[in-house]
């Protein structure tokens, strides 16, 4: 279950473009990195994903491509995420 404020900064993301690709159209993907096995951070710990960035082959559930591509990690697409929310 989500909070209000949880719910309304997702939705913020979701309007964003996608932090891998600037494709339009994302899904809020939830970062890994730093959480055990099967669990997904919280709510605002989240990016903007297109679908093929997301969960396509080279996406980050896929062998994670996209991120090597941009020599990035999920936290800096979480900074980049927070930046652009920012601005």
């Amino acid at each position: 279950m989500s909070t209000a404020a949880e719910r309304k900064h997702m939705g913020r993301v979701a309007q964003l473009t996608c932090g891998l690709c600037d494709a339009a159209g994302v899904e809020v993907h939830h970062i890994r990195t730093g959480q055990g096995a099967g669990q997904r951070a919280g709510h605002f710990l989240t990016v903007p994903l297109c679908p093929s960035c997301h969960r396509g082959p080279k996406g980050v559930h896929g062998d994670k491509t996209m991120l090597r591509i941009k020599k990035w990690t999920e936290l800096d697409l979480l900074a980049d995420t927070l930046a652009r929310l920012a601005a």
